[in-house]
This record gives C-alpha cells, sequence and structure tokens, in this order.
C-alpha cells in the first residue's frame, strides 16, 4: 500500500471544513500525547444531526486529512450514528492507512464519539489546541 491514500492526500492538501465555530452547540477534542496528533472539532447540531461543524487540528498530513473526513463525514449524520463508528469505519473513509498511520482511525473514532458525548451530557470541552 501506499504511504497515503489519494483520500488522504486530497483532504491534505485541501482541507475541507477548516477553522473553527463561533458560538457551536459543542465542542470535542481529542489529543494523542505520544505522537502529538490533535483535533477540536466544534459543531451545531439540529434535531439530532450534525448542521454545521469545524475543525482545528495538529500533527501529521494523516491527522490533518482525518480531522477534514471526520468534518464531512459527519456533516448531516444523526448523532446515533456517529455513535456506532469504530476505528474501520473511519479508516475506510480515509482509502486505507499505512500500518504505521492507523492511530489516527482511533484518533478520529474518538474525537467524533466525544463530540456525541459531550453533547448528550452538555459538556463544553473548550480544551485549547496546543500547538508546539
Amino acid at each position: 500500500m501506499p504511504r497515503y491514500s489519494q483520500t488522504v492526500i486530497d483532504h491534505f492538501t485541501n482541507p475541507r471544513n477548516a477553522g473553527e465555530l463561533n458560538a457551536p452547540d459543542v465542542r470535542a477534542f481529542i489529543g494523542n500525547p505520544v505522537c502529538g496528533d490533535q483535533i477540536m472539532l466544534t459543531a451545531r447540531i439540529a434535531d439530532g444531526a450534525v448542521a454545521e461543524i469545524r475543525f482545528r487540528a495538529h500533527g501529521c498530513a494523516a491527522s490533518l486529512a482525518t480531522a477534514s473526513v471526520i468534518t464531512e463525514a459527519t456533516l448531516g449524520a444523526k448523532l446515533a450514528d456517529i455513535e456506532a463508528w469504530d476505528d474501520e469505519r473511519v479508516e475506510a473513509l480515509l482509502g486505507g492507512l499505512a500500518p504505521d498511520q492507523r492511530h489516527v482511525a482511533a484518533l478520529g473514532r474518538q474525537v467524533a464519539h466525544r463530540l456525541v458525548t459531550n453533547h448528550r451530557e452538555g459538556v463544553d470541552d473548550d480544551t485549547p489546541l496546543i500547538c508546539a
């Protein structure tokens, strides 16, 4: 398998939904202390689905692409459907990952799940995105 799939390359070079929403309904932050990858999502939720979403990310090309792909896949998705995602689902959205990059699928799943959990529990995860 090549180092990066076409999907990863496309989303890394042309990220979708980058930035941060003003006054979002919910935020979610995940950071991997081992590799330093970080993803923060801000979203607006309407009728149990993601109505608008943005990301900020720091890390390798695959983690930045993951954040972009996650925003595209969650836009319009019901929160219950997002909650059912596993690492394999995220990896498939990315068009596959090299073995040493598979940790970013877990990062993507975790931040998507945290978005759902934070919304359900009314938590405002305003952890700042720290860029080294």
